[in-house]
C-alpha cells in the first residue's frame, strides 16, 4: 500500500523537459526498488547525444547556405535595378547631347563654307582718315567654336569628347524600354523577396521538426537501454534525479546506463 502512494506522489510531480520516468510492470521487485538516473549528465556524456547534435547544426547550416543563396539573388536584383536607373537618368540627356553636337557640327560646316573676308589695307585706311572719316573699330575676334565630335563619340560639357563605346547600356538608349525592364526586374525582386520570406519560415519549421525528431529517436535509444538495465538491477521504478525530493538512498543507475549505452552503440 505504502509503495503505491509512493509511486502515485512521484506521478503527481511536475515533469520538466528532458525527464525521463520508467516503471517496469514485469519488474515488480518484493522490496519495491527505485532506481534514478541523472539525465542531465547522461545527455551530456553520451557520444550518441553529440553526434545528434553535430548533425542538427550541419542541418542549420545547410539551411543558412540556401537561405544565403536566395539572398544573394535578391542583392544581385537590386543592384541590377539601381543600375538600370542611372542608365534611364543618362538616357533622359542623351538627346540634348546629340543636339548639341549636330549644333556645333553644323557651326563647323557653316564657318568651313565661308572664307574669312580679306582684311582693310593701309591705302583704304589712310584715303578714309582723309575724307574725314573715322575709322570703324577692329571687329572682335572670330569665337573659337568647340571642338567638333569625333566620329563615335559624344562632346560631354566641360568632359570633351567620350567615345560612345564607354556607355554600354543593359537594355537600350530608349527610356520607355528602360522604364519597362525596370518594371519587370522590380516585380522579379518582389517575388525572390517572397520567396525568400517563406523559405525562411519554411526552414526554421524544419529545423524544429528535424530536432525533434532527432530527440524521439535519443530518447527511445536511452528508454530501451534504461528498461534492460532496470529489469538486470530488479528495480521497479525509474525517475529522473531533479523528480527525488526525498527519500531512501536510491540505486543511481546513471554511469551503468551511459556503459550500456556506449557498449551496445546504441
Amino acid at each position: 500500500m505504502m509503495k503505491m502512494i509512493f509511486m502515485a506522489l512521484l506521478a503527481a510531480l511536475p515533469l520538466r523537459a528532458g525527464a525521463l520516468e520508467l516503471l517496469l510492470d514485469d519488474n515488480r521487485g518484493d522490496a519495491g526498488t527505485i532506481g534514478y538516473v541523472d539525465i542531465d549528465r547522461v545527455f551530456k556524456e553520451y557520444s550518441g547525444t553529440s553526434g545528434a547534435r553535430e548533425e542538427f547544426i550541419a542541418e542549420i547550416k545547410k539551411k543558412e547556405g540556401e537561405v544565403a543563396a536566395l539572398k544573394t539573388g535578391v542583392f544581385t536584383m537590386k543592384a541590377e535595378i539601381a543600375k538600370l536607373r542611372q542608365e534611364r537618368e543618362f538616357a533622359v540627356t542623351l538627346p540634348a547631347l546629340f543636339d548639341a553636337r549636330k549644333s556645333v557640327e553644323d557651326a563647323a560646316a557653316l564657318k568651313a563654307a565661308q572664307p574669312d573676308a580679306a582684311p582693310a589695307t593701309g591705302t583704304e585706311v589712310s584715303t578714309a582718315a582723309a575724307d574725314g572719316q573715322v575709322p570703324p573699330p577692329p571687329a572682335p575676334p572670330p569665337a573659337v567654336p568647340a571642338a567638333a565630335p569625333q566620329a563615335g563619340t559624344i562632346n560631354m560639357p566641360g568632359i570633351g569628347n567620350v567615345p560612345l563605346s564607354r556607355f554600354k547600356f543593359s537594355v537600350s538608349t530608349s527610356v520607355p524600354e528602360i522604364d519597362a525592364a525596370i518594371e519587370k526586374k522590380t516585380a522579379e525582386l518582389a517575388r525572390s523577396e517572397d520567396n525568400l520570406r517563406a523559405f525562411q519560415k519554411q526552414a526554421e519549421r524544419e529545423l524544429l521538426e528535424y530536432e525533434s525528431h532527432r530527440t524521439e529517436i535519443l530518447l527511445g535509444r536511452i528508454y530501451v537501454a534504461l528498461k534492460e538495465l532496470a529489469v538486470k538491477e530488479a528495480v521497479s521504478v525509474v525517475v529522473d534525479k531533479r523528480n527525488i525530493l526525498f527519500g531512501q538512498p536510491a540505486v543511481d543507475l546513471t554511469g551503468k546506463l551511459l556503459e550500456r549505452l556506449e557498449a551496445e552503440g546504441l
